[in-house]
């Protein structure tokens, strides 16, 4: 009987190669696939996916764990639903996340369709959460260590989720370094990243001012009243709840509350003002959509990443969005942002949205 194909997402890291290694192990056929994202305009400081070291080590995994590997061109596909994504959110105002949509349009979206071609059922990948296909469908569940990434796999569709292995499920990053060590994978002791891709030294706001010029553009700082107190010098360099770098107001106003993009105004305020009771999420993803009736459902919601899962009330709209209220108010509630739905009294993932604005706004 042949054995089934899955395709593995082999980013050169430690994860990755274990991933691909447990599912050697467990008697699939696997094919190590590292995806091409960007060129590098500095190969020596590239960060982790798209320098050639990186390739070179997904390639030295492959062969220890004698699978083929293979390096694909993803760069139009991720620059067209990562990247452009990436830089517009940030210039309308916005706080995006891309590896939510890296996740969504590229490794379950454009790698998706190879696998297809390839006749592979599944596809792979290092995250450190835990999906589980039943009768009715497949169910997420949040990673009960740290390093849990659940979060960032929120917004994939049923469907998605159907086809994706999570090798490393509930493990901790610990775990999964000695069983690294154990199949002789030469990236065990391998430094992990913590920067966005595509982001070469580490200043996003570099890479939106490069692709989208007019966000350098100074524009007005005013109050929620109203009165303008100053002028900023390009909405990139500010985020919701950012203290620093703002004009003195008559209130004592400190802090970023809103981010006007298409009025290029920022919008100042005291830490009670960045308080938000509810949201409404545009792009919904109901993971388990039999969950969500006409009236509203109790959850837990993630606003952000690594953010303590909160008490809300979830309501999906006549429109189609989503509509939150907590039982007690949430600082710096960002549009933009994924908001991620839990069950209230376990780790399951019931969906998600991104962040439109508080209604208030």
């Amino acid at each position: 009987m042949a054995r089934e194909r899955v395709i593995a997402a082999m980013s050169g890291g430690v994860d990755s190669a274990v991933a691909a290694g447990l599912l050697v192990e467990s008697g699939y056929d696997v094919v190590g696939i590292t995806m091409k994202m960007y060129a590098p305009s500095r190969p020596a400081h590239a960060k982790s996916c798209c320098g050639s070291s990186d390739f070179d080590d997904a390639r030295r995994s492959a062969a220890t764990l004698g699978v083929p590997h293979y390096v694909l061109d993803f760069q139009e596909a991720f620059r067209r639903t990562v990247v452009e994504r990436f830089v517009g959110d940030y210039a309308a105002g916005r706080t995006p996340n891309p590896c939510v949509a890296c996740n969504n349009f590229v490794k379950l979206g454009t790698l998706a369709q190879y696998a297809d071609r390839l006749g592979a059922r599944f596809i792979a990948t290092g995250h450190y959460a835990r999906v589980e296909r039943r009768d009715d469908g497949p169910h997420l569940f949040r990673s009960r260590h740290a390093k849990d990434q659940a979060y960032a796999l929120a917004q994939l569709a049923p469907r998605q989720l159907d086809r994706l292995m999570l090798p490393l499920s509930d493990f901790d990053k610990a775990t999964t370094r000695s069983h690294a060590l154990r199949l002789g994978l030469p990236v065990h002791d391998k430094t992990e990243s913590q920067d966005i891709c595509f982001v070469e030294g580490g200043d996003y706001r570099e890479v939106v001012r490069r692709l989208r010029p007019e966000v350098k553009a100074a524009g007005a700082v005013v109050t929620t009243s109203g009165e303008v107190v100053g002028e900023h010098d390009g909405v990139v360099h500010y985020t919701i709840g950012q203290r620093a770098r703002l004009p003195a107001s008559g209130d004592g106003a400190r802090f970023v509350t809103r981010i006007h993009g298409a009025t290029n105004t920022i919008v100042i305020g005291r830490e009670d003002e960045l308080l938000s009771d509810e949201l409404v999420g545009d792009e919904v993803n109901l993971i388990r959509p039999e969950r969500f009736g006409n009236d509203g459902v109790p959850v837990r919601a993630m606003i952000r990443y690594r953010a303590t899962p909160t008490a809300a009330v979830a309501t999906i709209s006549s429109d189609g969005r989503l509509r939150l209220r907590f039982d007690e108010p949430q600082r710096a509630v960002s549009p933009g942002q994924l908001v991620a739905l839990l069950d209230p009294t376990s780790d399951e993932v019931l969906g998600a949205a991104t962040i439109a604005l508080p209604p208030s706004s």
